[in-house]
């Protein structure tokens, strides 16, 4: 005998005859083998009637104050007037009800946490929004945490964190388009973007790759971007993710458009470019001269996480005449003393940071930085004195380690961890040699990237007309131009001087 295929989400259509809706609902709902879904009979005005909903997705008292006291008490609908018509419009008071006939439909919106009233002659069913689930409440973000700038993050409630975006950004132009993703058990998620700012191509290119995912469940952000972004084998991101409402309302300012989605504590955007992974939350509460600063000392640590290693294997071990005399005496000296080659304990130690790391985070609590402090003390300390390794090497790992910390977007720092070791491979290799030619081969790659089919390293190559601040954080009057992802008829931010009460601003 062949196997039936799996389908969680039984297809047909209510045709309004009680015993059949009854029967289909009960088939779909697997009834008896869930003791949370409940399906509540009654007679309403001499018909079988039923409400289906999921004990504690649904509100108890929203059910008897909206659905169940309205329907028993009201008195019957005039003659020739439809039952449904009589319930919108005459009876229920629910602020978010919907009717439709589809059985995929109804469990759907009602494993959501609504209630589907049925009733004979009725075609279809009445989707009631009495949700009351168990969720967390609006905290500050875990993972992005600001010193100037607000303190609120999303949380895993979809209605919440639009409700966010749109306490920030009151405008008929932003636009909030559901959709599903999941061929078995869908998961809903919006796409949000601004009227005429974001450009039409790319929201259409958005939906159809999301519409074009087939899989049976997409259970989180991380998933979709890998089943949406251009490059899968590319170890950049090509979307960005924020847990917070006041960046999501700027990356919508530039012509980007975000992602949110149900039980995702944060938003994603698209398209992007390196320069969005760069800067930090709050850049741009900053006066400019601070923020600059803190840009140029957030890229000399990529840059010193990424290159830092790599050049110390170099000089010591295929260029020494580049070193000063001295600290060459000082590292061969230091060298001598240990068994292993100078390119096996720089990957050993690279290593045991990389694992200090990961088990720091994967402890809960604050036990998890008192690991990583004292891990790196004592197995720094521990390692020198046995001259197991040299001791500027450790001091070479811990400040590429510090320069890694400075990279606000955690994908970023696992996509320079990564390629640093690659180019301690590529220098261990040949040296110099390697090191440029690893370098030369990462820039070809990012420059080829793209993320929505936009360049990924624009506006700096290619040059596009963009907003002014990428790698520096320019004045805010200076800023009149949108990031060049946005639709070319509305780049401009405003017409005229931004500080129009200063005379003298040109």
């Amino acid at each position: 005998m062949a196997e039936t295929p799996w389908n969680p989400t039984p297809q047909g259509v209510l045709t309004g005859e009680y015993p059949a809706m009854a029967a289909m609902i009960r088939a779909g709902t697997r009834e008896g083998l869930s003791e949370d879904v409940q399906f509540h009979e009654f007679t309403l005005w001499g018909h079988p009637a039923a409400i289906l909903y999921v004990d504690g997705m649904a509100d108890d008292r929203k059910l008897q104050r909206f659905l169940l006291a309205p329907c028993l008490n009201a008195p019957p609908p005039p003659e020739g007037t439809a039952i449904d018509d009589y319930l919108k419009n005459r009876v229920l008071e629910v602020g978010s009800l919907s009717a439709t006939a589809q059985l995929n439909t109804v469990l759907n919106r009602v494993y959501g946490g609504d209630a589907a009233l049925i009733c004979d002659t009725m075609p279809g069913a009445l989707i009631a929004d009495v949700k009351g689930f168990v969720k967390r409440s609006v905290a500050q973000p875990v993972n992005e945490t600001v010193i100037v700038g607000p303190h609120e993050g999303f949380t895993e409630s979809l209605r919440d964190n639009i409700v966010m975006i749109r306490r920030l950004m009151r405008s008929p132009a932003l636009i909030s388009e559901e959709m599903t993703v999941g061929n078995k058990i869908p998961t809903r998620l919006c796409l949000l973007y601004l009227d005429g700012v974001a450009a039409r191509e790319n929201v259409d290119e958005l939906k159809r790759r999301i519409t074009g995912c087939n899989v049976d469940y997409v259970g989180s952000l991380g998933m979709l971007e890998q089943l949406i972004e251009d490059e899968p084998m590319s170890l950049l991101p090509q979307a960005v993710s924020t847990e917070r409402p006041d960046r999501a309302v700027s990356f919508l300012t530039e012509g980007q458009i975000v992602i949110a989605m149900e039980n995702a504590p944060a938003v994603m955007a698209m398209p992007v470019g390196l320069m969005h992974l760069y800067h930090a939350p709050d850049d741009v509460a900053m006066r400019w001269q601070y923020g600059t600063f803190l840009r140029l000392l957030r890229l000399a640590g990529m840059l010193i996480a990424l290159l830092l290693p790599a050049v110390y294997i170099s000089l010591t071990m295929f260029h020494t005449e580049g070193m000063p005399l001295s600290l060459l005496t000082s590292v061969m000296e230091s060298q001598s003393r240990v068994p292993l080659s100078l390119f096996s304990s720089m990957l050993i130690m690279l290593l045991v940071f990389s694992l200090i790391n990961e088990a720091g985070a994967r402890i809960p609590g604050v036990m998890g930085g008192s690991l990583s402090i004292v891990s790196g003390l004592i197995l720094g300390q521990a390692a020198v004195d046995a001259d197991m390794f040299s001791p500027l090497l450790i001091i070479v790992v811990a400040i590429s380690g510090l320069g890694s910390y400075a990279v606000p977007s955690f994908p970023l720092t696992l996509s320079l961890r990564i390629a640093q070791f690659l180019l301690v491979l590529a220098t261990g290799a040949a040296g110099y040699l390697g090191l440029v030619l690893g370098c030369f081969f990462l820039m070809m790659r990012l420059c080829g990237l793209t993320s929505l089919n936009h360049p990924y390293f624009a506006p700096l190559a290619p040059h596009r007309p963009s907003n002014p601040d990428t790698v520096l954080r320019l004045p805010i009057w200076r800023q009149r131009l949108r990031a060049y992802i946005a639709n070319p008829f509305h780049m401009n931010r405003t017409e005229g001087p931004m500080r129009a009460w200063d005379k003298e601003d040109k």
